[in-house]
């Protein structure tokens, strides 16, 4: 699925802290939600789900996404 559009994350954009972490949460709060993936526009390099920038959530563009999924019951 990577490289197909940069997918929504639910997390607030911030940079990581220096410490090693497990799926580290962002804030509550901010002004750019964070994108995961690349897309069809990205340069090779960059389409990899480690791979992650951010976005306001008000932006529409042909090259951001989302993912659905479905959580444990």
């Amino acid at each position: 699925m990577l490289g197909n559009v940069w997918e929504w994350c639910e997390d607030w954009l911030k940079d990581y802290v220096g410490d090693f972490q497990v799926d580290p949460r962002g804030p509550k709060r901010g002004g750019y939600r964070v994108l995961r993936g690349g897309s069809w526009l990205s340069l090779a390099r960059l389409v990899r789900a480690a791979d992650r920038g951010g976005d306001s959530p008000d932006i529409r563009r042909g090259f951001i996404g989302v993912r659905l999924s479905r959580g444990q019951e």
